[in-house]
């Protein structure tokens, strides 16, 4: 009986352990000091897999679960005390190398979307953040601005995404404090020449994106209200605020910096008086202190600011704009994060290399089973002509958690039974809601693409 549990708990989850298979877990354990000898009862393998059973469960995320998990998969007893003496630095270490090793598992020269050809891909950068108990304050401080003595805890996870063949490139956790432009240059440890970075305006530093240019690397970005701005190298700065009140509206070559000298496109987009009016009363009432908003700043959030190194025989002003609000792809992944996957409900009483144990299991899991799937469940549904082109990614993570017992518990490489069955459902149920007012990612995507291989055929 013993020997027949085992199998079959080995058969319910052979999809997660052939992706872990593929990672020498004991190797990277044993690197990290994690695991100094054999281990007698729990291996690392085992502590990730156990996680897994519970991080899907509805049961709270408790030591007392986590043993009971790995009880079942090894079938012997373990005590929720064996689990807390495994939360050590050293452990930290671990998730880390495993979850650096899982993301290099998901990418792929594949590009679903060929018609954006004039680069090799294209990739969003951003990054959430997740309440903590306060009590972690001094290990993750959050935001002083508004108030230096509220001691609030707050951790940032920084995510890069390849748009083009649906790949998580790195995931990387820090402090709130850790701001964006700080992390800003660390983008070209995974760029290459001829891909496209699109990137929010808290990344904005002009050094790096001198760097971004010399390397040959194309992006988009919106652009600071107060960067100075020349129309020549060696005239004096534009007042932009008098410019576009003559123009209405921008496509020009400038420099960027006083000392930068940056040369980019710049554009200028205006927006209705409803966004404007929104942002200025925002802008008005920011609570930080460093805030105080001129009257040129407020003029300036009429238009939509951005800034490329694109040429415009390449893309036009329009497709630039078209082509950065395609960065809200990242903001709906984080979003399934946290109403999906819950990954924000920590243990109330967890200490910090607790904390920071959970978020890297997580997020292990996660890439294993939302890019894996997601991406899975694609391929096969195009394979058998039967895919919706409007597939939803947040519905499909809904609907996969929803049924995650039916899919966790299901080996892949086999043909299943009630596969078609599936399928059925998820073209049915994850589809995007059909919409007159505006069209969906997907439809946008295509349509960019289109258009742009249309607008630029002759040019390449």
């Amino acid at each position: 009986m013993k020997a027949n549990s085992k199998s079959q708990n080995k058969g319910q989850i052979s999809f997660i352990e052939q992706k872990l298979n593929k990672i020498d877990i004991e190797k990277l354990s044993k690197d990290s000091n994690f695991s100094k000898r054999k281990a007698k009862k729990i291996s690392a393998k085992h502590l990730l897999l156990g996680f897994f059973l519970m991080a899907k469960s509805r049961e709270n995320h408790s030591y007392r679960n986590w043993a009971i998990k790995i009880r079942w998969l090894i079938q012997d007893r373990v005590s929720k005390r064996a689990l807390w003496k495994k939360m050590q630095q050293t452990q930290i270490i671990f998730l880390k190398k495993v979850l650096s090793s899982v993301i290099k598992q998901t990418l792929s020269n594949n590009n679903d979307y060929p018609n954006l050809k004039m680069f090799k891909n294209v990739i969003v950068e951003d990054s959430t953040a997740i309440k903590l108990n306060d009590k972690l304050h001094k290990d993750y401080p959050g935001n002083g601005y508004w108030d230096d003595k509220a001691n609030k805890a707050i951790m940032k996870i920084q995510a890069a995404y390849n748009i083009t063949s649906r790949k998580l490139l790195r995931l990387d956790v820090s402090s709130f404090r850790d701001n964006d432009q700080g992390y800003s240059p660390k983008i070209v440890q995974i760029l290459k020449r001829g891909d496209l970075l699109i990137r929010d305006l808290g990344y904005f530093v002009l050094k790096v994106f001198k760097g971004l240019n010399e390397n040959g690397i194309f992006f988009i970005s919106r652009m600071k209200k107060h960067v100075n701005i020349f129309s020549k190298e060696d005239e004096p700065s534009i007042d932009l605020a008098k410019m576009l009140k003559k123009r209405g509206s921008l496509d020009i070559e400038v420099f960027l910096g006083e000392k930068e000298k940056l040369p980019v496109r710049l554009i200028a987009i205006p927006v209705n008086e409803e966004v404007a009016s929104e942002r200025r009363r925002k802008a008005r009432t920011n609570r930080d202190k460093r805030c105080s908003p001129t009257r040129q700043h407020l003029y300036l959030l009429g238009w939509e600011l951005f800034i490329t190194n694109v040429e415009k025989e390449v893309l036009s002003a329009k497709n630039i704009s078209e082509l950065y609000f395609i960065r809200w792809r990242i903001e709906t992944i984080f979003k399934s994060w946290k109403s999906y996957f819950k990954i924000t409900e920590i243990p109330k009483d967890a200490n910090k290399i607790r904390t920071e144990s959970y978020i890297y299991c997580m997020l292990i899991f996660i890439v294993l089973f939302q890019v894996h799937f997601y991406n899975y469940y694609l391929s096969k549904l195009k394979s058998k002509t039967i895919l919706s082109e409007e597939i939803s990614l947040l519905r499909l993570m809904q609907f996969m958690i929803s049924n995650i017992e039916n899919i966790f518990y299901s080996d892949l490489t086999d043909s299943w039974r009630n596969e078609k069955y599936l399928f059925d459902q998820i073209n049915y149920y994850c589809q995007y809601e059909s919409r007159k007012d505006r069209e969906n990612f997907s439809q946008q995507l295509r349509k960019l693409g289109r258009r742009l291989c249309d607008q630029i055929g002759a040019f390449f």
